[in-house]
């Protein structure tokens, strides 16, 4: 079993407990309220930003070309498909709170993620962003393989998710991290992956 293979492997109950947040539970369900939708792609949006600045300090600790490659077709995805997706929704579905408010509630995801890439560099972050991946790639399929309905634009987020550019996304994370080096180790590993998992669950709870 590859190193990043064992590492989801070990973390099943945790990945478990994130697909049963309230967010993640009733998306699958087709049971999410417009107000938790519209919550979501508040803060949602407001991540992806964070997301490229992680995926920025990977590239700028990438040692060649060959390595940064996969993460900058990443970013590319980000600045590209997500920033479209969720530019198109903002009328068709505004939030009539405070924004301002609602992004720093949800803020402890970003602080988590920036400051684990921040503390223990390139390796640490594609720990993180390779458990916040593995999440969402887990809990997209298990949505698609409901046959319920769900808000069109809910159903492409999921879909997106499930799709090829994403897939190879994840691989190439896990690729990443089954060629950590051995110092880094076991424990070390799963403190990052479950860190993660942790601040996604309080980030998701912010929306339904």
């Amino acid at each position: 079993m590859s190193r990043a293979a064992a590492l989801v492997k070990r973390h099943q109950v945790a990945l478990a407990e994130s697909r049963a947040v309230t967010f993640i539970a009733e998306s699958i369900a087709g049971t999410l309220s417009d107000n938790g939708f519209r919550r979501y792609l508040v803060i949602e949006e407001a991540f992806v930003l964070t997301a490229v600045r992680i995926l920025g300090l990977v590239v700028a600790e990438s040692g060649s070309l060959n390595d940064a490659r996969d993460h900058v077709v990443s970013m590319s995805n980000l600045v590209g498909e997500q920033r479209d997706y969720f530019a198109d929704l903002r009328e068709k579905f505004p939030y009539d709170g405070d924004v301002d408010a609602l992004v720093a509630e949800s803020s402890v995801l970003s602080r988590y993620a920036l400051g684990l890439a921040r503390e223990h560099g390139r390796a640490a972050a594609l720990v993180g962003m390779f458990a916040a991946e593995t999440l969402y790639l887990s809990w997209c399929r298990e949505a698609l393989a409901s046959d319920v309905e769900r808000e069109p634009e809910l159903q492409d987020w999921i879909v997106m998710h499930t799709e090829p550019a994403f897939v190879a996304q994840v691989e190439a994370l896990e690729r990443e991290v089954d060629a950590l080096p051995a110092r880094i180790d076991d424990a070390t590993l799963d403190d990052w992956f479950s860190g993660m998992l942790q601040a996604e669950n309080q980030f998701h709870g912010v929306a339904a």
